[in-house]
């Protein structure tokens, strides 16, 4: 049996996504829609889109564990005085 909020949904996305190529509807993009917004956005050749919604679902939490390597100068010992 096909989903029946399969369309409504897909129109959603596409919705969502002509209003991101416009500058607008960041505040629309969630958990839930992301990733088929990141995969819209790359169907289209939108590689700086597909970036910026990769970046807003990265997680932003502090106690999240880094996936940025150290760099030097920015700790106590590296520091100028």
């Amino acid at each position: 049996m096909p989903d029946p909020n399969a369309a409504p949904r897909a129109q959603e996305i596409e919705d969502i996504y002509r209003a991101l190529t416009r500058g607008l509807g960041h505040e629309r993009v969630n958990d839930d829609n992301v990733f088929d917004l990141i995969r819209r956005a790359e169907e289209d050749g939108r590689s700086i889109l597909a970036q910026e919604l990769r970046e807003w679902q990265s997680p932003c939490n502090p106690d999240a564990p880094s996936t940025i390597a150290p760099t030097p100068g920015f700790n106590r010992e590296n520091r100028k005085h």
